[in-house]
């Protein structure tokens, strides 16, 4: 079959090769206990940031990729971005400074943001419903493919020292070569952004909503080394195969959302928030392996029920002929949660008076009952049918 058959299996894999690098941001979170070890001068929450901090960055050119792409074309954007992500990615391999090594990630943030926005909208560009919709979805599940294998492969990698973790982003190469082979330039409609957006009251809500997810679902991948190897006295290599397993749960339960929606509808939010609670009193009541591993399995389920749901919602919430907007109101809102999950943390932990490493899901877990319930009692006695118009 041509390859440069959009419906073709090797021009799919191509268009879905660039999400591969969108999430690997936390991947590297397993190497971050023995890299706190060689900064003993450096706190944990700083440390922690290596993990989130590209998160800033990534807002800051998701904001900017749109005009960089006009300029440049969609193709070479997303070029450049791959190029900033592997290079910088790779750069704590070779340094031993701590600020050196926050500016390369800022850098990789800077990458991944010029070509985040760009993995959706080559899609849309390439494809027509119902294949456009799969293809999303397929997206969201490669994310986390991605991310489950790097993990793994961290986890490997962290055996030899913290520095050869940083070596997975040598990965973004290989995929824009691919890319690069496969995928022409999109064809842009003409006129498309002629027309003024804007976002209104209900989208700031989702936007809101989706960073406070983000950051509980971060807090699980980045807290869960610490439990691990500080808590548990185990090895690294478990913490990287735990991250694993909750990525791959959420590849799951990505690829069977449109199933799951179908049976409940529109609860799957509260549903999807249910989840988040529940992994987080499980990983503070089990302190074992056993329980961490569970626990952030069960929190796998949450995001991509809850994440899905919120951008669908897109076309019914935003104002017409501001889609576009806010999707990117809405990914920003997703990286600021990412990238404040450090405080987010610490600000958890002192609300109280576990002084474990899993004591802040304690407060999480909380709080996500609270929310839950205020989304259950809202959408069974005042959100009119949006049901109806999704998924349709």
């Amino acid at each position: 079959m041509n390859q440069k058959n959009p419906h073709s299996k090797i021009f799919v894999l191509a268009v879905l090769s660039v999400s591969v690098m969108i999430t690997t941001g936390t991947a590297i979170s397993s190497a971050l206990p023995e890299m706190a070890k060689s900064f003993p001068n450096i706190s944990v929450s700083q440390i922690d940031m290596i993990a989130t901090i590209q998160q800033f960055s990534v807002m800051i050119t998701l904001l900017l990729s749109g005009f960089i792409s006009k300029k440049l074309g969609i193709k070479r954007t997303i070029t450049i971005g791959l190029i900033l992500t592997g290079v910088a990615g790779v750069f704590p391999f070779f340094s031993h400074s701590f600020i050196l090594i926050l500016i390369s990630r800022l850098i990789v943030g800077c990458g991944i943001g010029l070509f985040n926005s760009l993995a959706i909208t080559i899609i849309d560009l390439f494809y027509e419903d119902p294949t456009r919709s799969q293809m999303l979805g397929f997206r969201s599940a490669t994310e986390q493919i991605g991310v489950s294998i790097l993990n793994i492969v961290v986890g490997l990698l962290v055996l030899i020292n913290w520095h050869a973790s940083f070596l997975i982003y040598l990965l973004a190469f290989p995929l824009l070569a691919f890319f690069l082979k496969v995928v022409p330039e999109p064809p842009i409609p003409l006129g498309s952004d002629n027309n003024k957006q804007r976002i209104n009251l209900p989208v700031l809500i989702m936007t809101v909503l989706l960073a406070f997810m983000v950051a509980c679902t971060t807090a699980v991948i980045i807290q869960v080394p610490n439990i691990i190897v500080t808590d548990l006295s185990k090895s690294s290599a478990v913490s990287s195969l735990i991250i694993s397993a909750n990525t791959l749960m959420g590849m799951v339960m990505g690829i069977l959302f449109g199933r799951i929606y179908r049976f409940v509808k529109k609860f799957i939010l509260p549903l999807g928030i249910l989840f988040m609670a529940l992994g987080s009193l499980i990983m503070v009541s089990f302190h074992s392996v056993f329980g961490v591993t569970l626990g952030a399995v069960v929190c796998g389920m949450s995001y991509p029920l809850v994440g899905s749901y919120i951008f669908s919602l897109v076309s019914v919430i935003a104002p017409k002929g501001s889609e576009t907007l806010a999707n990117s109101t809405l990914l920003i809102g997703a990286n600021l949660g990412s990238f404040s999950t450090p405080l987010f943390l610490s600000e958890l932990g002192k609300m109280n008076s576990l002084t474990t490493h899993a004591g802040p899901f304690l407060t999480a877990f909380w709080l996500l009952i609270i929310l839950t319930m205020i989304v259950l009692i809202y959408q069974t006695f005042f959100q009119k049918k949006v049901h109806q118009n999704i998924m349709n």
